[in-house]
């Protein structure tokens, strides 16, 4: 069978939506449907051919535009079964692998202490148990007005897409008859280059690096099948858009349906979501049939299939069901052997393999290391605040404990005032090192913070037992990483004073 692998790096982000609808909120799938590779193809090569050769590449099936699933290791993930669920409260993953021993399936019954199941959905997960997540990024936008060149009027919209810098893996696949013409143009004008995939091509969207690959050098594409028995788990790898016997979309899957010829469907060891939706041609400029479909990850149980499949009926199976097949639908796994017990077994952890020579980083241009040197600040900055916000919300629960401690009513000020935070404040503001200040702060006679001072010697009980505002904020420094959280720490609890203190016309300090 012709087959033709694609390796697709996003150059930018790609806005691959669930709906093409222009209303309401984008949410974004978190693979590269094979329209998105079709369409590509055919924007290329449908002029050049004849109506019977574009019919064959583009329409008939023969050739099928498969989806692009993440690639990590140079290997692919599959859609999360949907058979497979986790004791609700508790996490199956231990970093980024499923833990087995947290994994059930369900076909075989639920947990056995009779805890209650979560259906495990998002992501896609390797033959190691490796779970693969798809970065996505949303972005806020608003229509021109083409008449005045302004904003229009409430054209506000986002699109959500998925993050510049992926890998995803795509298989492009055709019949033994499809002419080696027509396959050759095909290998020609999508083995290499650039492509525009996605919404908002025209834009600073879409753009996807294309490398062919070696079959060989990657695992099997599809996970392997267990031994035939009399029933039979169909493992959705695509969304799967299926035909009742009179030619109408059906979400009922029977087993002439999915092309197997008896048996019948256990609907108490099937696992199945939905979606519907209506392809945009850009074409005709308008909108192709709704589909209504089986999402991938779902699983299909067939039981009293007898006799079991024959290899010839497997690969029928596998090669594609129902229709639609041309832009990557209908794919499936037959007895995959991740689904063959109550918990999965997965293979041994895989590792990245260097590949070529070490590179030697060259000197890095001005303005890229301005860049980075920003983008290092933005985290730190960023780190400095979450700490004093948590250091602030520490502060404003010691005022209340200090108040409760001693009977003293909310209006009644209690604690340091906002004249003394401010000298912290300040002092954080005009020094460079944390220990410097910590000296300042708490050293010597001349220390801004004392132990008998005003305000500071007020105490509370907390859950370490009693102690006074200097000795708690003694301890707060030391969560307070750098001179950085300190200064953002000293500004708010200025704020914090000034209203537990109530002092109306005081003057905050200046940011």
């Amino acid at each position: 069978m012709p087959t033709l692998i694609l390796k697709l790096t996003l150059l930018d982000d790609v806005v691959a939506s669930e709906r093409p609808t222009t209303e309401g909120g984008h949410a974004s799938l978190d693979y590269l449907p094979g329209a998105m590779l079709l369409g590509a193809a055919a924007a290329r090569l449908y002029s050049k051919l004849s109506r019977g050769e574009a019919y064959t590449l583009f329409h008939s099936g023969r050739v099928r535009f498969g989806d692009g699933l993440p690639l990590a290791d140079d290997t692919p993930g599959w859609p999360m079964p949907l058979c497979w669920h986790a004791r609700k409260g508790e996490s199956p993953f231990d970093g980024d692998h499923l833990d087995a021993t947290k994994v059930r399936n369900l076909q075989f019954g639920r947990f056995a202490d009779g805890a209650q199941p979560k259906q495990l959905r998002d992501g896609h997960v390797r033959a190691d148990g490796y779970r693969l997540t798809v970065r996505q990024s949303l972005r806020m936008k608003t229509a021109i007005d083409p008449d005045t060149g302004r904003v229009a009027e409430s054209q506000l919209f986002g699109y959500e897409a998925i993050q510049a810098g992926q890998c995803f893996l795509a298989r492009i696949e055709a019949d033994p008859d499809v002419p080696e013409p027509l396959w050759a143009q095909l290998n020609e004008i999508m083995g290499r280059g650039e492509l525009l995939l996605g919404r908002s091509r025209s834009a600073e969207f879409g753009r996807v690096r294309v490398e062919t690959l070696d079959g060989s050098t990657i695992p099997a594409f599809l996970p392997l099948s267990r031994a035939a028995s009399q029933e039979v788990t169909l493992w959705c790898l695509a969304d799967l858009a299926l035909l009742d016997a009179w030619g109408q979309p059906t979400l009922a899957p029977s087993p002439q349906a999915l092309g197997v010829s008896r048996g019948c469907v256990d609907w108490e060891r099937s696992f199945l979501r939905f979606r519907r939706y209506a392809p945009w041609n850009a074409y005709r400029c308008a909108y192709d049939l709704e589909r209504q479909v089986i999402r991938r990850g779902s699983i299909i149980t067939l039981t009293d299939v007898v006799p079991p499949l024959t290899d010839a009926e497997r690969g029928r199976v596998t090669a594609g069901i129902g229709v639609h097949r041309e832009a990557g639908l209908g794919q499936v796994s037959v007895d995959p052997q991740l689904l063959a017990g109550p918990a999965p077994v997965f293979a041994a952890p895989m590792t990245t393999q260097p590949t070529g020579a070490p590179v030697t980083p060259g000197a890095s241009h001005p303005l890229i290391a301005w860049l980075a040197a920003g983008q290092a600040g933005s985290a730190t900055r960023s780190a400095a605040e979450q700490q004093a916000r948590g250091q602030a919300k520490a502060l404003v629960e010691r005022y209340r404990l200090a108040r409760a401690f001693i009977g003293l009513a909310a209006n009644q000020p209690i604690g340091p005032s906002p004249a003394q935070w401010g000298s912290v404040y300040e002092r954080a503001r005009t020094a460079d090192d944390l220990v410097a200040i910590q000296q300042a702060l708490f050293a010597g006679d001349n220390a801004l913070c004392k132990p008998c001072g005003e305000g500071w010697q007020d105490r509370f009980r907390d859950e370490t037992g009693v102690r006074s505002f200097f000795d708690w904020f003694q301890a707060a420094t030391d969560q307070l990483e750098s001179v950085q959280a300190l200064r953002f720490f000293g500004r708010e609890a200025q704020r914090i004073a000034q209203r537990e203190h109530g002092r109306a016309g005081y003057e905050r300090t200046p940011a």
